[in-house]
């Protein structure tokens, strides 16, 4: 009988599919200690908000880079995306520099401090992100106003995509005051080559996230996650039939494919990748396109040429 991680592979193989993971996280210790967080603390606070059962709190000198090339390895993954918060940039900088062709960085920003414009440019200049990555419902701003529009101004300059997090979190903090994607309009409107994101399909803004996919052409959506959020929704709903909404209101080049991979020891999410890929399947969308969604898209977002 073949191994679980053999029979992964395998899988992959006789898809031939490629797969770049969008949108995950990088959590090395150096974030955790920033938080303030205790390993039980931690674990507990996850466990009420998320499916994870144990957390794996990184060592101080733990590699945590390899652990997760390790991953990629095992499931057959070419490259993924990390969201990676301010502590950790030094660090992440030299993984993507290790590892030049297995990562792609998002520099996690808070626009409402007063050198982000500063901290924007160093982070793709200096560090070599790929994107940036804004928390309205965390740290509080409506996508309109001026602060961030000095990240667009700089993701404009150096012709890097720009992903949100609107709708709702498992940070117990969020204000969904802030959360709903057509606040992006705006800067979507003024900022025409400018890429923006909408991460987890908008968590729970559906009808939102669809009005602004159809409404500016510089839109694009991530699947990234469990969204879990379908089930608080006003009206009977699965993935299935949101992603088809998703497809029909802007068309497959404009819809990237993520797992929200995060913490050990759950490590990487193959069972999002294998439930969307049936989904896809199940869909009837052209090989071209299930090309386009879970590898080309993501690979003409982030590398810069």
């Amino acid at each position: 009988m073949p191994r679980k991680d053999a029979t992964h592979r395998l899988l992959h193989q006789e898809l031939g599919l490629e797969v770049i993971d969008s949108h995950s996280h990088y959590l090395p210790y150096s974030v955790f200690k920033s938080w303030g967080i205790a390993s039980q603390a931690m674990s507990h606070r996850f466990q009420t908000r998320t499916d994870m059962t144990t957390i794996d709190v990184p060592k101080p000198d733990e590699d945590l880079a390899k652990r997760w090339i390790a991953e990629l390895d095992r499931y057959g993954i070419s490259r993924i995306g990390m969201i990676v918060a301010p502590p950790a940039w030094d660090e992440f900088a030299a993984v993507m520099q290790r590892f030049p062709k297995r990562f792609y960085g998002y520099a996690n920003i808070n626009p409402l401090q007063p050198d982000a414009e500063e901290q924007a440019r160093h982070a793709i200049r200096a560090l070599g992100f790929h994107a940036f990555k804004l928390y309205p419902v965390v740290d509080g701003f409506h996508a309109y106003d001026e602060a961030p529009r000095r990240i667009y101004r700089v993701a404009q300059e150096l012709g890097v995509p720009v992903l949100f997090h609107f709708g709702v979190s498992i940070g117990r903090r969020a204000d969904l005051r802030y959360g709903n994607p057509l606040d992006l309009q705006p800067a979507a409107r003024d900022f025409p080559e400018v890429r923006f994101g909408i991460a987890h399909i908008g968590a729970g803004m559906l009808r939102e996230t669809l009005l602004l996919f159809y409404q500016e052409d510089n839109i694009y959506v991530d699947t990234s996650g469990s969204n879990v959020w379908i089930r608080y929704m006003p009206y009977a709903a699965d993935l299935a039939g949101v992603l088809k909404r998703v497809l029909e209101a802007g068309g497959p080049e404009r819809i990237v494919f993520g797992t929200d991979s995060s913490m050990f020891p759950r490590g990487f999410r193959i069972d999002i990748l294998k439930n969307q890929l049936q989904i896809f399947r199940r869909l009837r969308i052209p090989r071209n396109n299930l090309v386009q969604i879970f590898a080309g898209n993501a690979r003409r977002l982030l590398e810069r040429t």
